[in-house]
């Protein structure tokens, strides 16, 4: 086996593109899995058009991506503002506030977009008889990032943990992201129209370049 390695006449190229093309594979398939992520949080936003009657206590037993309607009294805890978020080309904030029912089961509820001139003391927190939304999962924080400030009114992401310890209390598994009735002056997240990148096309292009390399590399070597 060494011997072979030895007699291929660009044999460095063989070991540096080696990588190169798992590399490229890798690429390809988390490509090809965000696609159909995005396929499957489609497909259940268009089989979700009736909202599934829920309690705070009982979302941990919803899914990710669920139509859900509450119909309780929450007593609003806090709220923040989730920098660098765009709607239409216009810079702004997600406003995200943390409720509670009357067994003090915690709820995080992301309302929608607002500008930047937008002031948190001046935004109206009152409960509502209703809310509509789906469940989202909450933002994974990443290795290298900014990390959000204690007691501030600025978040970088929707971190559960970090939420939770803002507000004392654990939250479920889910969040909820208004559809409708979002409150004055907030514009409503319509998941629908968020821009989405082409997975799929991407997912072509990196397999189309491991296979373009690895032939290079084999007959370069005179392997084929």
């Amino acid at each position: 086996m060494n011997n072979f390695f030895k007699k291929l006449p660009y044999k460095y190229l063989f070991y540096l593109g080696l990588p190169v093309v798992i590399t490229f594979i890798a690429l390809a398939y988390w490509q090809f899995t965000s696609y159909l992520d995005v396929e499957q949080q489609q497909n259940l936003y268009t089989d979700s058009d009736t909202p599934t009657n829920t309690l705070v206590s009982e979302i941990s037993l919803r899914k990710n991506f669920e139509l859900i309607t509450i119909q309780q009294e929450l007593t609003h805890v806090k709220s923040w503002f989730v920098r660098s978020r765009v709607n239409n080309g216009l810079s702004g904030y997600y406003l995200v506030s943390a409720y509670k029912d009357a067994d003090s089961n915690h709820i995080l509820i992301n309302k929608g977009w607002v500008p930047l001139s937008s002031e948190l003391n001046k935004i109206d927190h009152k409960s509502y008889d209703t809310y509509v939304g789906i469940l989202v999962d909450y933002d994974i924080k990443p290795g290298i990032g900014q990390d959000d400030i204690p007691n501030s009114d600025f978040l970088f992401r929707v971190d559960k943990n970090f939420i939770s310890s803002q507000i004392g209390a654990e939250l479920p598994p889910f969040f909820l992201q208004l559809t409708e009735n979002c409150g004055e002056n907030i514009i409503c997240i319509n998941n629908e129209e968020q821009s989405e990148p082409p997975h799929l096309g991407y997912a072509f292009q990196w397999m189309f370049f491991a296979l373009c390399f690895t032939f290079v590399i084999l007959r370069k070597n005179k392997l084929i």
